[in-house]
């Protein structure tokens, strides 16, 4: 099967997040399901470092406005940043983490 071009994909913006509590990877999926509703999206990393946790999320570039505001809107979760390459959101969420 042959591999989809670039355009076939879709275009789509990576954000990071940062969640209060230390959550598994499920509660991390939960909160977020709880605040996107029925948007597109999928979670690609978690990392927990003792404090808060840490986690990028693939979301629609149609969506990714809505996303950001609908994340904002719930107390523990923030969002970081935001990016149409993943190496770029793992890397400012590293260094987010050496600031805290």
């Amino acid at each position: 099967m042959a591999k989809l071009n670039k355009t076939a994909r879709g275009k789509h913006r990576w954000i990071g997040i940062c969640i209060d509590q230390p959550s598994s990877r499920e509660e991390v999926e939960s909160a977020i399901r709880g605040a996107l509703g029925d948007l597109s999206w999928r979670l690609y990393d978690v990392k927990q470092s003792g404090g808060p946790t840490h986690a990028i999320l693939k979301v629609s570039l149609e969506d990714h406005l809505s996303a950001l505001s609908n994340l904002n809107a719930v107390a523990s979760i923030a969002t970081i940043t935001s990016s149409g390459k993943i190496r770029l959101v793992r890397s400012r969420l590293s260094s987010s983490e050496i600031s805290e």
